[in-house]
């Protein structure tokens, strides 16, 4: 088979590679003993987003067929999100480096402190790879399911604290102000960045939600502490989703999660009988342990590694 000096990088064509390229992830997902569940639909969506790069390295003497991809999201000023996959026939013959070295200049180019890759936490193989390439651990991210069979608690609140939601509350600057607080210092998230999420932003992410399914606690003081955002399920098998709880970094000790986590739980199942899928960015193990012990079942475990750029 060719070596990585008679492969070449080039940009994304969708014209002549959309299908070349659901063929490559689908293949690399069931390497990775994850289901195939991208469509040719689905994709023509995903490479027409703004601020998404793509490159490809297309598999000499064999045309129409893909040996590996790379893609990268700027998602702030100070951040990229990127991936490189290589077919596993293609793996150990250098294409990772040439697509990491792709996403590295297009960030730089951009002007990014970061290039973040999030890679299963099981894949030590990946892990070693990007240790190679300079990158460094920096958070967790995590998915978890609650199916409707299971009993979920009703919340139990710890004295003086109380949760009302956004559409009693109603004060964009509160909301606003809180979740740049609870996240600014979780990794992967808008607000890691100061005066990204600003109440203009805030408003526009709100424009996704219900405000009744959106929660914010108050402590014995009337000061907002934590809050999380519900959405519910648009039909079908598409789960709820919980968007984690976020709790400011002096009241973590407090036991806000799990009542929280609930609230929004318990919400969310008088929507529709789906599942509730609970997303987190930057939580701890032991956080992620509290919402295991209420019911919820660990579905997906990724970790955050970093290069940073300058």
């Amino acid at each position: 088979m060719p070596t990585h000096t008679e492969s070449v990088v080039r940009p994304f064509r969708p014209e002549e590679d959309l299908a070349a390229l659901v063929a490559l992830h689908n293949t690399v997902e069931l390497a990775e003993g994850r289901e195939a569940s991208v469509a040719v639909e689905q994709m023509e969506k995903a490479v027409t987003r703004p601020n998404v790069y793509r490159w490809v390295v297309p598999a000499p003497e064999e045309n129409g067929k893909l040996a590996g991809y790379g893609v990268l999201f700027y998602q702030t000023a100070e951040r990229c999100y990127g991936d490189a996959k290589v077919h596993p026939a293609w793996r150990r013959r250098g294409l990772g480096r040439l697509l990491i070295d792709e996403l590295v200049a297009k960030a730089t180019q951009l002007g990014t402190r970061y290039l973040a890759i999030d890679v299963a936490a099981a894949n030590q193989d990946a892990l070693r790879f990007l240790l190679s390439q300079g990158f460094r651990f920096r958070g967790d991210t995590w998915a978890l399911l609650a199916s409707p069979e299971v009993a979920l608690p009703p919340p139990d609140w710890p004295d003086g604290y109380s949760v009302r939601p956004y559409a009693e509350v109603g004060d964009l600057s509160v909301l606003t102000a809180l979740c740049n607080r609870t996240f600014g210092d979780l990794w992967g998230h808008w607000e890691n960045t100061p005066g990204m999420v600003d109440e203009a932003r805030m408003a526009d992410i709100l424009d996704n939600f219900d405000p009744n399914g959106i929660f914010i606690v108050f402590d014995r003081a009337g000061h907002a502490v934590a809050q999380c955002r519900s959405l519910a399920s648009a039909g079908g098998d598409t789960p709820h989703v919980l968007d984690q709880p976020g709790v400011v970094p002096e009241q973590r000790a407090a036991g806000l999660h799990a009542p929280l986590a609930l609230t929004a739980a318990h919400w969310l199942r008088s929507q529709g009988r789906q599942p509730v899928r609970l997303e987190s960015w930057g939580d701890a193990a032991e956080t992620v342990a509290i919402y295991q012990a209420l019911g919820f079942v660990l579905s997906e475990h990724e970790v955050s590694y970093v290069r940073e750029l300058k």
